[in-house]
């Protein structure tokens, strides 16, 4: 019995209850990589910034020139910028695509990944309330979210997400 309790103790440890999980994602970023979510096997965090809307896109665009330099010189965690699309009709979604791949670029083209499904999987998971703010959810390798912020990417903000970052990549 006890040895019972111990094991459902340390279940509850690694596992806590109401841990929320990053929505099974299949995506594909502008530079043509595939990528899944949660990433099967990874050993790394993933830092992931999502827009709801084209304002929202403004705020993950800021949040991206936060993090920027610490992506493209720490291999420890990984970095995605989800865009949604969900509903877009398909002609006017070539269009925009070609306009993003010829204005963005790299890194962040490698980064960023627009997402046709699974829109209220995501908007649930950040509580989304205002699709006009980008949402910024920290990640651990198997995808149950440690850390959540959304809105302008603020000092106090970007400062949180980098010590959670720091506090996983150890």
């Amino acid at each position: 019995m006890f040895r019972a309790l111990l094991l459902l103790a340390v279940a509850f440890a690694v596992f806590p209850l109401g841990a929320q999980q990053i929505p099974h994602t299949d995506v594909t970023t502008l530079s043509n990589t595939h990528i899944v979510l949660p990433a099967p096997g990874s050993r790394k965090p993933i830092l992931i910034v999502i827009a709801f809307s084209h304002t929202g896109g403004n705020d993950s665009g800021a949040w991206n020139k936060r993090f920027q330099p610490l992506y493209t010189k720490d291999s420890r965690f990984d970095y995605l910028e989800l865009a949604d699309f969900q509903g877009v009709p398909s002609f006017i979604m070539k269009m925009i695509l070609h306009g993003m791949r010829r204005s963005v670029q790299e890194p962040e083209k490698s980064h960023l990944a627009p997402f046709y499904a699974t829109e209220d999987d995501w908007k649930t998971l950040v509580g989304a309330h205002d699709k006009d703010v980008a949402y910024v959810l920290l990640a651990d390798a198997s995808g149950h979210v440690v850390l959540q912020t959304h809105g302008p990417a603020t000092d106090s903000k970007v400062a949180e997400v980098a010590a959670a970052l720091a506090k996983l990549e150890h």
